[in-house]
């Protein structure tokens, strides 16, 4: 039995703490014993399939324990105090805060393994300094996990260590996707024409405030849909403001957190993806998955996840190109149901199976390499 930890800051949020659920769920636990440790207890952990032990390092979110764990994690204590344990092999599941504590493990028997989830170059405001502030705690780590070739090319030109680094490809639940997907939408939500579907936290990098300068484009040019947005987020404010003072309450409406987002992924005639940058996008894989057309900036993952424009249409990441692959999305039916097609041969390639069964002979091997 291989005793394995995957420490992640919080279990709510976004893409990185999903795919994290679905492969804890999905791995052998006749293999392994798994622990899922956050910071503080969360609800969402109620959702890890029964079997895996679930840890948190503080009581309580409050002003007092915040304190306490910054301090802690900038001494190096919160793994001696608050995480240490007979692991065989300990994984820091998310880049930065993560990445720091466990960093700090006293475990030297262990093989440590560090997840990168997104493109650290452009989350970085000074990539250069953040990272010569932030080599140190990567090298601690045998092994640096990449979730797509985008990511560790990214990460190499950053801090080097080639040797260190592999990519292995974010589990998804394409079972759960499927049969969610077929749920009805909620009773507040009315399917009216044509719409697209953009999903995310309401963040700079998830490009909503430049989708929406397009969608005014779009309405001025006498282009008519629906854009639904889903996810909430420090800007949600801001964008109100942009809808309400162009008079886009007509088209666009912003629906939240959802708990089900795939009943809207099937409901809508395609996504759209208009990030600054992202890892490997899960919204665009589950639309694979659902057959869902995507039309998508050219940001970290997606040649990898739709090829040349192969199986959904990319564009540069700019506002301008993502006005006309917009335009080409709305006015060419024959380019959607192309897109449909072929998004659902894609979506093939990301059966939970085929990526569990991967990731799982990954920790075996390393701990092997370990031991050797």
């Amino acid at each position: 039995m291989i005793n394995i930890l995957f420490f992640i800051e919080s279990l709510s949020g976004g893409g990185a703490e999903k795919v994290l659920r679905n492969l804890v769920n999905a791995m052998d636990q006749q293999r392994f014993a798994i622990t899922v440790q956050t910071l503080y207890p969360e609800e969402i952990a109620q959702s890890l399939r029964p079997g895996i032990r679930y840890r948190y390092c503080y009581p309580a979110a409050t002003k007092w324990n915040n304190a306490r764990m910054r301090l802690e994690a900038a001494l190096g204590w919160t793994y001696p105090l608050h995480i240490r344990g007979d692991y065989d092999i300990e994984v820091a599941y998310l880049e930065c805060g993560s990445t720091k504590i466990m960093a700090g493990s006293t475990n030297r028997r262990a093989v440590k393994l560090a997840w990168v989830h997104c493109d650290l170059a452009k989350k970085a405001a000074d990539p250069a300094a953040f990272a010569r502030e932030t080599a140190k705690y990567y090298k601690e780590f045998d092994k640096i996990i990449c979730v797509s070739q985008d990511v560790r090319r990214s990460f190499a030109e950053m801090y080097g260590m080639p040797e260190k680094l592999v990519t292995l490809y974010n589990c998804y639940d394409d079972a759960e996707i499927l049969t969610l997907a077929q749920n009805p939408l909620p009773a507040h939500v009315t399917k009216r024409r044509l719409t697209g579907l953009a999903i995310g936290r309401l963040t700079e990098q998830k490009g909503f405030d430049r989708l929406l300068r397009v969608q005014k484009r779009l309405r001025d040019a006498g282009v008519r849909y629906d854009l639904w947005i889903l996810g909430d987020g420090p800007q949600r404010a801001m964008l109100e403001r942009f809808i309400a003072e162009n008079q886009l309450s007509d088209s666009v409406r912003l629906f939240g957190f959802q708990e089900n987002p795939y009943a809207f992924i099937r409901a809508a005639d395609f996504l759209i993806c208009a990030s600054r940058y992202e890892g490997f996008s899960t919204v665009v894989v589950e639309g694979l998955i659902l057959g869902t057309p995507t039309v998508t900036t050219d940001c970290t993952g997606m040649g990898e996840l739709l090829g040349d424009s192969e199986y959904g249409l990319i564009t540069e990441n700019d506002e301008e190109s993502l006005y006309f692959g917009l335009h080409r999305m709305l006015t060419e039916p024959k380019l959607r149901e192309i897109y449909s097609a072929k998004a659902r041969v894609r979506g093939e390639h990301f059966q939970q199976q085929l990526l569990v069964g991967e990731t799982q002979a990954f920790f075996v091997q390393s701990l092997k390499r370990n031991v050797e």
